[in-house]
C-alpha cells in the first residue's frame, strides 16, 4: 500500500470501531504466511499464458485451462447445428484465419493453452489441482483464520483480497471510501492530468456469508456521527 491507501485503512479501521465492531488484528491467514511451499496460497497460481503450457505447469493449478477446453466444448455442443464452429479447435484456427481482421488482437494463449489438454487423461490431476485450489484459499485459508478467530468477516485494502476468496468460491464486497493521489509508477506521461483514484476497502467472508457481510459494509460506509462517506468525483455531474 502508499501512504495515502494505507491511511485510508486506518480510517476505515476506526470507523469500524466506532460503530461498534471488535476489531482482531493481527489476524494472519495460514495459507498466506505458511513457511511450507506446498501450503502457500502465495506460491500456487493459476496456469496461463504460453509460459505455462504443456510440460510447463507443475508450479500452478490446471483448474482454468483445463475447465475452459472442457466447458467450451461441451456449451458448443450444446448449440447444436446454429454452433458457428463445433470445437475449441475449430475456434482457435478461425481466429488465426481472420487475424488480420482483428479477431485476436491481444492474442489467443490462453485458448492455445487450453487447447492443449486432453481432457479424458488429465482429468486426475485437475481433480487434484482443483482440491488444492480450495485448500489453501478456503480450508487453510479464510476459513481457518475465521474459525480460529471467531471473526464475522476480513477486511482487505482495496481488492487485495479478491483473488484469495474467489478461488474458493467465497464472496467478497468492496465499499468505496476515499479518494487517493493517483500517482502509479513508472508515472503518467508528462502533461497527463490525473484525478485521484477512488479508493475502497474489502469485507471478504466463508461461503453464503453475504447476510453477514452487508452489515459490515453499512457499518464501514458512515462516519462515527452517521455522516455517509461516499464521495462524487469532482468531474461527474450531479443528479
Amino acid at each position: 500500500m502508499t501512504a495515502s491507501q494505507a491511511k485510508v485503512m486506518e480510517e476505515a479501521i476506526a470507523v469500524l470501531g466506532a460503530q461498534g465492531a471488535v476489531i482482531v488484528d493481527p489476524a494472519d491467514i495460514p495459507s498466506v504466511v505458511d513457511r511450507d511451499p506446498e501450503a502457500n496460497f502465495l506460491l500456487w497460481n493459476v496456469c496461463s499464458g504460453a509460459d505455462e503450457g504443456r510440460g510447463r505447469d507443475q508450479h500452478c493449478s490446471i483448474a482454468f485451462k483445463y475447465g475452459m477446453k472442457r466447458d467450451f466444448n461441451i456449451w458448443l455442443a450444446s448449440l447444436g447445428r446454429s454452433a458457428p464452429v463445433k470445437t475449441l479447435t475449430e475456434l482457435r484456427a478461425w481466429n488465426n484465419a481472420h487475424r488480420q481482421a482483428g479477431a485476436i488482437k491481444y492474442g489467443q494463449s490462453n485458448l492455445d493453452v487450453s487447447d492443449e489438454m486432453d481432457v479424458e487423461r488429465g482429468r486426475a490431476r485437475y481433480e487434484t489441482d482443483r482440491a488444492k485450489d480450495l485448500r489453501l484459499p478456503a480450508t487453510h485459508g479464510i476459513d481457518e483464520v475465521m474459525k480460529s478467530q471467531r471473526l464475522d468477516a476480513l477486511l482487505f485494502p482495496g481488492s487485495s483480497g479478491a483473488g484469495l476468496a474467489a478461488r474458493a468460491g467465497y464472496p467478497t464486497v468492496i465499499v468505496p471510501f476515499a479518494f487517493v493521489p493517483n500517482d502509479p509508477t513508472p508515472p503518467f506521461p508528462a502533461g497527463f492530468d490525473a484525478q485521484p483514484a477512488p479508493y475502497g476497502v474489502s469485507f471478504t467472508g466463508t461461503a453464503c456469508s453475504e447476510p453477514k457481510l452487508t452489515p459490515s459494509r453499512m457499518r464501514s460506509n458512515r462516519r462515527p456521527a452517521g455522516a455517509c462517506r461516499r464521495q462524487v468525483p469532482r468531474r461527474s455531474p450531479k443528479l
